[in-house]
């Protein structure tokens, strides 16, 4: 928090990315309810890796304070949480071309 920064303020911005996180959540809990166990799989898997990267940036911004820092840390951070979630993606499109009843 800087001195520009109420407290007042503070809460609300935390709140506001605590309500992002839990409708992210509800987001990708209902894809892969929808979708989790059929043809569409590979939806569910998609939006849950979306949501879970806004996920992300919202902890790094929000609650590790990342927005304040330099353009290159945050792209550095954007990149890496692209890195991770599409190995993820990856490491599901391989186990369900694997699966004897595909994806």
């Amino acid at each position: 928090m800087t001195n520009a920064e109420s407290q007042a303020e503070w809460s609300r911005r935390l709140v506001r990315a605590w309500a992002l996180l839990v409708g992210l959540t509800l987001v990708s809990l209902t894809a892969v309810l929808v979708f989790g166990h059929t043809e569409a799989g590979l939806v569910a898997a998609a939006i849950a890796l979306v949501a879970s990267y806004f996920k992300a940036r919202a902890v790094l911004d929000h609650f590790l304070d990342l927005r304040r820092a330099d353009k290159g840390w945050r792209g550095f951070f954007s990149g890496m949480l692209i890195v991770i979630l599409g190995g993820l993606m990856v490491t599901y499109l391989i186990a369900a071309w694997a699966s004897p009843t595909g994806i």
